[in-house]
């Protein structure tokens, strides 16, 4: 349960912002498509995934519309917990803004082949000490 308040969390952190512009680019967006949890890190230990975490699913859509599938186990069966529908901009290389819930975010994403990854920096509400500084990295494979 805890990895899976880690994942929403993150999305969370993926869909920030504060503009709305539209990155005008005559070739196609690389987020644009399916993308699928990959791996996930704290502090850059990879932290196993479980089977249902690997269901998660992101859609990114040309049209800037988004729709995001993660899932839980119920009694070894995955099954749908959250499924929502936002859209998304490109703000600028590697700069989005996504709203979902209704809520309006930013996040730099990082593009690695077929892969991307987005990190969220959590001092554990202690800004003075960065000794308990977590940093979680979500790794999604295109699909």
């Amino acid at each position: 349960m805890k990895k899976l308040i880690l994942c929403l969390s993150a999305l969370a952190f993926v869909f920030t912002s504060c503009s709305s512009d539209d990155d005008s680019s005559s070739s196609q967006d690389p987020l644009i498509g399916t993308w699928k949890v990959f791996k996930y890190f704290e502090n850059g230990v990879e932290v196993p995934l479980e089977p249902c975490e690997n269901e998660e699913t992101l859609v990114f859509s040309a049209n800037g519309d988004l729709s995001i599938t993660d899932y839980i186990d119920n009694a070894g069966a995955c099954e749908i917990d959250v499924a929502t529908s936002g859209t998304w901009t490109n703000i600028s290389s590697g700069s989005y803004s996504t709203t979902i819930f209704g809520d309006t975010f930013t996040v730099e994403i990082t593009f690695e082949g077929n892969t991307f990854y987005i990190e969220d920096n959590d001092d554990n509400g202690t800004p003075t000490d960065p000794s308990d500084d977590i940093v979680y990295r979500d790794v999604y494979m295109k699909q």
